[in-house]
């Protein structure tokens, strides 16, 4: 499936996650998974978290918008990372 045909195009014209599942007839994590491969793909979806869903977008500032959340939210994990990799040495498991 490609989930991008059902995602508009500008902000305007965004679609929530309810909507989208309800549109292609599939479940929250389905749809979650049909997106994560759109984007792998090189296409550009974003959603912005403020509760106006998911729009397809050439617009500069928001792809800039998208890009700096997805890196502070990489951090994040990242962080998270580095405890966990902590623990797990102390505990003499190294991976």
């Amino acid at each position: 499936m490609q989930i991008e045909n059902y995602i508009p195009e500008g902000k305007a014209n965004a679609i929530s996650r309810s909507s989208l599942c309800s549109a292609v007839g599939l479940s929250d994590r389905v749809v979650r998974g049909h997106i994560e491969d759109a984007r792998r793909r090189g296409i550009i979806i974003v959603n912005t978290q403020d509760g106006s869903g998911y729009f397809r977008t050439q617009d500069i500032d928001d792809i800039k918008r998208q890009y700096l959340l997805n890196k502070s939210r990489a951090s994040a994990i990242l962080s998270q990372q580095e405890f966990l990799l902590g623990r797990l040495r102390a505990a003499g498991i190294f991976v």
